[in-house]
């Protein structure tokens, strides 16, 4: 399984678990921990093969552009001393080696980045693949939401936070990786070239040891360094609000296009337009103080890299004036130590880039926690076994712990049809959920028949994307069998039979009640041996929904039909009449008026 929690491991998981949870940060430790096992799941999959080869050729490539990057430096002495003698043979020389090199470079760096982006979509593939199987099975996703409110858009973790998970890995890691293999080479080259000399300065005798360049060039990025570090360190709580924020009000828009019908028919305009004008004031509000955060860092950084260009300059200047190096010399110690100071000072060039990483690793590490705590979550679930229906000493409960049926026993033989019937709230709904082993707050045994395939169908049904005809055969595969047309007419839905092929947006298209008989014609194809309809004909007029349930008698007669209703007229449509009571006091009678 993918699922990974993060405290598991940990001495006192469940006490972290609480502080964190839903928090907008986590300790370093603690994210450094959760990438490097994020990393580590693809890392050591049998599908990471081929990319191990990407990522040696992606590693030989940086190791050419490295070694460029050493023969530029090389050609900046060679072409300035040029220069500096009015060579013009020579001049013309290093133009055509520098053609050559640049091509190369060019080469180099295309290749470099196109397979990184190969790397990066194969790795992202894999990942999100994984996720989404573990999103969706074992009802994770259904228990998140019902009992972790703390993890916010999934959705955006999923399809967006994921995506940058993988191309800021590949980014910043691999960036690292380069910066100091680059150290390594240019410090041997600014360590060669800072020989140990003793010259005059303002009147004053100035003794530099060996390698001075290169101490000069540590010491000032590690003082930039750590300014930078406490400038910065708000950026990773302010990125990881700016993401939620964002994904907060982009759900909020997604609400307004779902139920647009519903706010038009309210007049709720005024009203969504105050939550969402809230909504993104809080976007606005947290990212004037990110921005305004990145100004001042970006002060500090932008100031840092132009000191940065003059600093080997001044630093070099006395051994020129004292005609020590030449114009060449100071090309290539200014070209080298430009080489090392970026290297060095990485955290301070991409830190924006490092405070979103880790707001992004945090987002994830918590979502994988979330959906491993949720995975614990152990439902009810029911047995298969014979041809009978039982329910011993079944409790339900809230998850609030309330109490709605206590101690419940009931058997019906496997053809039998009940209706639930009670007041709102008693726990009819909570009952089926029960018996679909989706309810975590159930105690008591569900036997369902064996060899039975069951179909739940809820007030408001789902219809997923694609054709009409592939939501009314959901989840099987659509076909062409005539079945569809022939419930659409039975059903008082001619008019759509035109459309069965048309790929819409049919939640919002159809009414309520028109989309409760696409589901029911589903049950009537699909022909479960167990249908259980919560409040699924609530919006039929009882014409139709008397017709409605005579088909599925008629269609269905072997079958274990189970319904929640308020309406009367359903009585006479089913064998057994469960009461449900408010005080726990459920009955259950034979229908003895059945026509």
């Amino acid at each position: 399984m993918f699922k990974t929690s993060i405290f598991k491991d940990e001495h006192d998981s469940e006490s972290l678990r609480e502080r964190f949870h839903g928090s907008d940060s986590l300790p370093l430790k603690v994210s450094v921990k959760a990438a490097a096992r994020m990393i580590k799941i693809y890392w050591t999959s049998k599908e990471s093969l081929f990319s191990w080869f990407i990522l040696a050729l992606i590693i030989g490539l940086t190791s050419g552009a490295i070694y460029l990057a050493k023969v530029f430096n090389t050609w900046y002495k060679d072409f300035w001393d040029t220069v500096q003698q009015y060579n013009l043979e020579g001049f013309k020389y290093q133009l055509m080696l520098f053609a050559i090199l640049a091509t190369i470079h060019v080469i180099v760096s295309v290749y470099n980045s196109y397979l990184r982006s190969v790397l990066a979509i194969r790795w992202r593939r894999f990942f999100t693949t994984r996720v989404m199987k573990d999103y969706l099975e074992s009802d994770t996703y259904y228990k998140m939401q019902l009992e972790d409110r703390k993890t916010e858009n999934p959705d955006q973790r999923i399809s967006e936070d994921l995506s940058s998970f993988v191309s800021y890995t590949i980014s910043l890691l691999l960036g690292t990786a380069s910066d100091l293999a680059m150290l390594g080479t240019f410090g041997v080259v600014l360590w060669d070239l800072s020989h140990a000399v003793t010259m005059e300065v303002f009147g004053y005798s100035l003794h530099l040891p060996n390698g001075y360049m290169l101490y000069l060039g540590i010491i000032y990025a590690l003082v930039g360094t750590l300014i930078t570090f406490k400038i910065g360190k708000p950026l990773v709580r302010l990125n990881f609000r700016q993401q939620r924020f964002e994904a907060d009000f982009r759900f909020s828009l997604i609400r307004v296009r779902e139920n647009a019908e519903s706010i038009s028919l309210y007049k709720g305009h005024s009203s969504e337009e105050r939550y969402l004008g809230y909504s993104f004031s809080e976007v606005v509000k947290n990212y004037i103080k990110l921005i305004k955060r990145e100004k001042r860092l970006g002060f500090f950084t932008l100031g840092y890299a132009q000191t940065a260009v003059i600093f080997p300059i001044l630093i070099a200047a006395p051994m020129y004036f004292a005609k020590i190096i030449t114009i060449g010399s100071i090309m290539q110690i200014n070209s080298a130590f430009g080489r090392v100071q970026d290297s060095l000072s990485t955290v301070i060039s991409s830190f924006s880039s490092w405070a979103n990483y880790k707001a992004v690793v945090d987002r994830l590490a918590l979502f994988f926690d979330s959906m491993d705590s949720s995975n614990e979550i152990k439902c009810l679930k029911p047995k298969f076994s014979g041809n009978r229906f039982k329910v011993d000493n079944l409790s339900l409960f809230t998850p609030q712990s309330k109490k709605l049926c206590s101690n419940l026993n009931l058997e019906l033989a496997s053809d039998s049809s009940l209706l639930i019937r009670g007041p709102s709230g008693c726990g009819k709904s909570t009952f089926i959920k029960a018996i679909a082993g989706i309810w975590p707050h159930a105690q008591g045994d569900i036997t369902l028949p064996e060899n039975k395939n069951s179909l739940f169908l809820s007030q408001r049904p789902y219809l997923p994307q694609g054709s009409l005809r592939d939501a009314i055969y959901y989840p099987s595969e659509a076909r062409s069998d005539g079945l569809a047309e022939k419930y659409l007419e039975q059903l008082s839905l001619s008019h759509l039979i035109k459309d069965l092929d048309k790929v819409d947006n049919y939640s919002s298209m159809l009414s309520l009640g028109e989309q409760q008989r696409i589901a029911i014609i589903r049950a009537l194809i699909l022909k479960p041996g167990m249908l259980f309809l919560d409040e699924a004909s609530s919006a039929l007029d009882e014409d139709l929904e008397k017709r409605a349930y005579t088909m599925i008698r008629d269609e269905l007669n072997n079958s274990l039909i189970i319904s929640v209703g308020h309406r009367s007229s359903l009585i006479n449509m089913h064998d057994y009449i469960l009461n449900a009571q408010l005080d726990m006091n459920w009955t259950l009678n034979k229908n003895h008026s059945l026509s």
